[in-house]
C-alpha cells in the first residue's frame, strides 16, 4: 500500500466482539467444563451450517423471532438466514439424518447464533449458545435428566442458581379455563413472557389489546407462592401429573429440591414449546436468564412426515461468562505457555533450542524467546504472557550442566541438573492436576 493511501478503519459491528488471548483462555476453560459435563451424561457433539435457507429458520419462532432473525439475499438470489438459536437447525439436522442415528438421540452443540436486536449487557447480536437435546422419546425421565445436566454444569462452574419449572400444557389449560380461544393463546403466552422486561401493568394492557377481558385474574393465578408445595396447591383442580412426575424423577436422580422451583408464570415466548419448560436464574445476575429450554413435540414435523418429540436447553454462554467475571472466577487464569526458554546470547542459542525441543517432546506447553535480548526484557515478556516458569541457561549453567528455573509468581529461582528439567516440570504439573 502506498504511503499516502487511506487506511481501512479496524472497526467491528456493534453487538460483536474481538477476544484477546486472555479472554479466549477464560472462554475455552468454561467451554471445556461445560463440554465435560455434557459428555459425562452421554451427549455427542454435532455441528450445523451457519448460513441456512431462510425457509428453515423463518416462521419457527413467532413474530418477534422473525423480526430479530438476520436474513438476506446472497449473490445467487437465494434467501439466506443466520441461526436465531440452535434448536431449529438441530430439528432440521435430525429430520435429514434420523435414519442413521441411534434413537433416542442425545446431542450437544456449541456454536454462534445471531439476533438483530439492540445490544445491551448480556444481550449481543452475535453470541455463543451451548445446547443439549434429547429427541425420540416422550418419557418424562428425559426432562429430569436435562435438569440433572443443568445442575451439574452450574455446580461445576461454581455458580449459585435456581431452575424455574413450568408446563406449557398447564398454561394452555389455564388459558382455556379463562375462555381464551386457542388462536389467541400463543399471543397471550408471548406477552406473559415479557413480564420481567415491561412489568405487570404493561403486560395486562397488551393482553387486553388482544381482546382478553380478564388478564389481571390470569396473572394473579399464575403468580408463584412462597414455595413449590404451596404453589402446586393453587392448581389442585388442574392435571398436575406431568409436573409431579417430573419432580419425583428429579428426586430419584438425586437432584436437591433447593435447585428447583415451580413457577406457573414461566412462559418461554417461543412458539414451539409444548410441555415442561425451564429457565435458570442466579441471584448474582442482574441480566435475567442464564439457561432455558423445554419440550417441543411438533418441531421436527416441519421438516419430515415422521412424528418425533424432543426437548432441550440452551446455556447462555455470554451471560454465564459475565456472571463468572463478576464472581471473580478468572483471577488466576493462565494462557497456554507454561515455560519460556530464554536465549542468553548467540553462542547459547543452539543449547536453548535443544532445551525447547525437549520440553515440547515431553508435552509441556512452552515457547522460546526469539532474540538474544537482555534477560530483563525476556522476563517482562514472560510476565505479560502470564508464563509461570522461565528457563535460564547461561554460560555458567552450561559449564556445570545445570539449568535455572525462575518461578515468576514468587520471583524465586531453583537450579537443577539439566537432565532433570523435563521430569521436574512434568511432575510439577501432574501434581497440580
Amino acid at each position: 500500500m502506498k504511503k499516502n493511501e487511506s487506511k481501512i478503519e479496524p472497526k467491528i459491528l456493534k453487538g460483536t466482539r474481538d477476544f484477546t488471548p486472555v479472554e479466549m483462555a477464560k472462554r475455552n476453560l468454561v467451554m471445556a467444563k461445560i463440554r465435560k459435563v455434557f459428555e459425562k451424561f452421554g451427549y455427542d457433539a454435532i455441528e450445523t451450517p451457519i448460513i441456512c435457507p431462510a425457509e428453515t429458520i423463518l416462521g419457527k419462532y413467532g413474530d418477534e423471532g422473525n423480526r430479530l432473525t438476520y436474513n438476506f439475499d446472497d449473490a445467487g438470489g437465494r434467501r439466506i438466514a443466520l441461526p436465531f438459536d440452535l434448536t431449529v437447525p438441530f430439528a432440521r439436522f435430525f429430520a435429514a439424518n434420523w435414519r442413521e442415528l441411534t434413537l433416542p438421540f442425545k446431542r450437544y452443540q456449541i456454536q454462534r447464533v445471531w439476533r438483530a436486536e439492540k445490544p445491551q449487557k448480556g444481550r449481543l447480536r452475535e453470541f455463543y449458545q451451548c445446547d443439549i437435546d434429547i429427541i425420540g422419546t416422550r418419557n418424562l425421565t428425559a426432562e429430569s435428566e436435562i435438569a440433572a445436566v443443568v445442575v451439574e454444569v452450574f455446580k461445576e462452574l461454581g455458580l449459585e442458581f435456581r431452575i424455574k419449572i413450568n408446563s406449557r400444557r398447564l398454561m394452555n389449560t389455564v388459558l382455556e379455563r379463562f375462555n381464551i380461544p386457542e388462536e389467541k393463546r400463543i399471543g397471550v403466552i408471548t406477552i406473559i413472557d415479557k413480564i420481567l422486561k415491561i412489568g405487570e401493568e404493561a403486560v395486562i394492557a397488551e393482553i387486553k389489546a388482544l381482546g382478553v377481558e380478564n388478564p389481571k385474574e390470569i396473572l394473579e393465578l399464575l403468580k408463584p407462592e412462597k414455595n413449590t408445595k404451596t404453589t402446586l396447591e393453587k392448581f389442585k383442580e388442574y392435571d398436575l401429573k406431568e409436573i409431579e412426575e417430573f419432580f419425583e424423577n428429579c428426586e430419584n436422580l438425586g437432584i436437591s429440591a433447593e435447585y428447583l422451583e415451580f413457577d406457573p408464570s414461566l412462559a418461554r415466548g417461543l412458539d414451539y414449546y409444548t410441555g415442561i419448560i425451564y429457565e435458570v436464574v442466579s441471584k448474582d445476575s442482574d441480566f435475567g436468564t442464564i439457561c432455558a429450554g423445554g419440550r417441543y413435540d411438533n418441531l421436527c414435523g416441519l421438516f419430515c412426515k415422521e412424528d418425533f418429540s424432543g426437548l432441550g436447553v440452551a446455556f447462555g454462554f455470554e451471560r454465564i461468562m459475565l456472571l463468572l467475571e463478576k464472581t471473580g472466577a478468572f483471577k488466576d487464569i493462565q494462557l497456554n505457555s507454561k515455560v519460556l526458554v530464554t536465549i542468553f546470547d548467540e553462542e547459547s542459542k543452539k543449547d536453548s533450542l535443544k532445551i525447547y525441543a525437549d520440553l515440547i517432546k515431553a508435552g509441556i506447553n512452552s515457547e522460546i524467546y526469539f532474540e538474544p535480548e537482555k534477560l530483563g526484557k525476556q522476563m517482562k515478556y514472560a510476565d505479560k504472557k502470564r508464563i509461570p516458569f522461565v528457563v535460564i541457561r547461561g554460560s555458567e549453567e552450561i559449564e556445570k550442566e545445570e539449568v535455572t528455573i525462575k518461578f515468576m509468581n514468587s520471583g524465586k529461582q531453583k537450579t537443577i541438573p539439566r537432565t532433570q528439567l523435563t521430569s521436574y516440570l512434568s511432575n510439577y504439573y501432574e501434581s497440580k492436576e
